[in-house]
């Protein structure tokens, strides 16, 4: 079979994404968020093993069974729910539609990032994959300093990776690559940036501790804490959900401060707990807004009720 170069694949694949990016900005709105739509329901009615791990994980987080009308539902609004976000990734590239989402955007408690930035302590922003979350960097222009994030590059795909990239620090993240960003991220707190983290994914083993999340013990990354406990920088969680096209609010709650004394597994162990029910509480409240096609409940403990 000919095997295509990598290099090649690259170049096809940029090509693409730009396509896709010039066909949704010559779009009309509505348009363009019907289109995104409809291919993510393509996407998911051809892919089935990512259609099984979102019914098994709805049934596993909501006690929502496959076959009934609540399910039914609720996959539709998913599938919906990932379509909006594909069309806003290409709407992002547009300047215009870019300060168009900015200014339809809603914040409640700007003011805690605000002052963690004024006290020069820095801040560990934690969220989740939940609402478009590619839109909390507009909360950098709003503090006028870069927001640091971790990232992960496409190894195969490097020219893909920074196309991507280039979006993100548009929207005003500053990405870091995820090799070797501890000490970048310790760095950028003590010198009073504000970073940001999504915590709800699966992690691997050496990384990882087990903690609650819907009833289960998951595998989870224990970076916040950790960060917290390093640099002495409150955890601030902070969460975006999407209100209709176009328009969005992220909700940033109170500042979680970490204490520096202590056995710190317990420590670390109690406040990564606190941390995933406070992401539990945002994703059960817009359930359909989570990215339920990642297989997060690959690996649990069930949760002694005793």
């Amino acid at each position: 079979m000919l095997k295509i170069p990598s290099d090649w694949s690259d170049r096809g694949t940029v090509y693409c994404f730009k396509a896709a990016r010039a066909l949704f900005n010559l779009l009309p709105a509505a348009d363009a968020y019907k289109l995104g739509h409809q291919l993510a329901r393509l996407w998911l009615t051809l892919d089935r093993g990512h259609r099984r791990i979102i019914e098994k994980n709805i049934d596993l987080a909501l006690q929502v069974k496959p076959k009934s009308p609540q399910a039914h539902d609720l996959r539709a609004e998913i599938t919906q729910h990932l379509g909006f976000n594909l069309c806003e990734f290409f709407l992002l590239q547009n300047p215009a539609c870019r300060r168009l989402l900015k200014e339809n955007l809603q914040i409640t408690g700007l003011e805690h990032l605000i002052k963690a930035q004024s006290d020069g302590s820095g801040a560990i922003v934690i969220s989740a994959h939940l609402g478009n979350w590619e839109l909390a960097g507009f909360l950098s222009t709003m503090l006028q300093n870069p927001i640091a994030t971790v990232a992960k590059p496409i190894k195969e795909k490097p020219k893909l990776y920074d196309a991507i990239e280039k979006t993100r620090r548009e929207v005003g993240f500053i990405p870091v690559n995820k090799s070797g960003s501890a000490g970048t991220l310790v760095r950028n707190l003590k010198k009073g940036n504000i970073i940001a983290l999504l915590v709800d994914q699966r992690v691997r083993r050496r990384f990882r501790i087990w903690s609650p999340f819907f009833g289960h013990q998951v595998p989870t990354i224990p970076s916040p804490a950790v960060l917290a406990r390093l640099s002495g920088s409150p955890i601030i969680p902070a969460f975006t959900t999407r209100i209709r096209p176009l328009h969005h609010q992220i909700v940033v709650e109170e500042p979680i401060f970490v204490p520096r004394t202590g056995n710190s597994r317990d420590v670390i162990a109690d406040y990564t707990r606190r941390l995933n029910l406070i992401m539990e509480k945002h994703i059960r409240e817009c359930p359909a807004q989570w990215f339920w096609a990642h297989d997060r409940w690959r690996r649990i403990k069930t949760i002694n009720s005793d």
